[in-house]
């Protein structure tokens, strides 16, 4: 049964003009941007706070270096940004969802829904490993390179750039399980394929981890062996959702 709710909004989306799509799209982005305005902002007002909480997690007892005037007021804005941007994914989610099910048939809707869960949860989960695991390990690895001549110190800028781009690069690399599981349920590969396929998986989720960390055997190895388990669990749940897959296709030609 599809609930009276999201019936009636089917009915009145089929209803709408191209402009009711344009504006009902204009005040989803508004209300978006609202609250990401007012997470960044409530972000700017802790940022002292979340920018000593993050070089106690990555330096801790070392001192960071703000070489220029606007070097720390940039980086604390760079982290209001980011940590409020982050804040705002479920709501984004929340608004993609709200625009986009009223035009999906009751299938669709109960595979769109979890799907926006797992992607949102395991950026999540990735940023959380690089900031909890993977960056703390490459900082103290990298800083030990230094010579009797040369003075290992961190420059705040540097360092917080260095931060983001490897917590981002690994929030997508572990949307790897939910791709794998897309492209089975849609009949692209099967789960026999990827079990089949595993050594070529560990190569690529190997040469990932070189480009996105400076490529040193100890980074790649941190960021290598969770996305491994990983494809291997996406593998299990693939399997799964093969057996459904299956079994609603047998439904629908018994329905015939």
């Amino acid at each position: 049964m599809i609930p009276p709710t999201l019936a009636t909004a089917a009915v009145s989306d089929s209803q709408m003009t191209f402009l009711d799509h344009l504006d009902a799209l204009r005040s989803a982005l508004v209300r978006a941007a609202i609250v990401a305005g007012v997470l960044i902002a409530t972000a700017w007002f802790f940022s002292d706070r979340l920018l000593e909480a993050l070089l106690l997690l990555l330096a801790p007892g070392q001192k960071v270096l703000a070489l220029g005037p606007a070097e720390a007021f940039s980086a604390r804005m760079t982290l209001a940004l980011w940590t409020g941007g982050l804040l705002a994914v479920p709501y984004l989610m929340f608004e993609v969802w709200r625009f986009v099910a009223p035009g999906l048939i009751r299938d669709e809707r109960q595979f769109a829904l979890p799907w926006m869960v797992a992607s949102a949860l395991l950026l999540y989960a990735g940023i959380a490993f690089a900031l909890e695991l993977l960056l703390p390990t490459m900082i103290n690895m990298l800083m030990g390179f230094a010579t009797p001549h040369v003075e290992a110190r961190l420059q705040l800028s540097g360092l917080l750039g260095f931060s983001v781009q490897l917590a981002g690069g690994c929030g997508l690399m572990f949307q790897l399980p939910l791709v794998l599981c897309l492209l089975v349920w849609f009949g692209i590969v099967s789960p026999k394929m990827l079990a089949s396929a595993w050594r070529h998986a560990v190569f690529f989720i190997a040469l990932g981890a070189a480009i996105i960390t400076p490529g040193d055997g100890p980074s790649m190895l941190v960021l290598s062996a969770p996305l491994i388990v990983l494809y291997f669990i996406s593998v299990g749940v693939a399997t799964i959702l093969w057996r459904m897959r299956g079994k609603k296709a047998r439904e629908e030609r018994t329905g015939e």
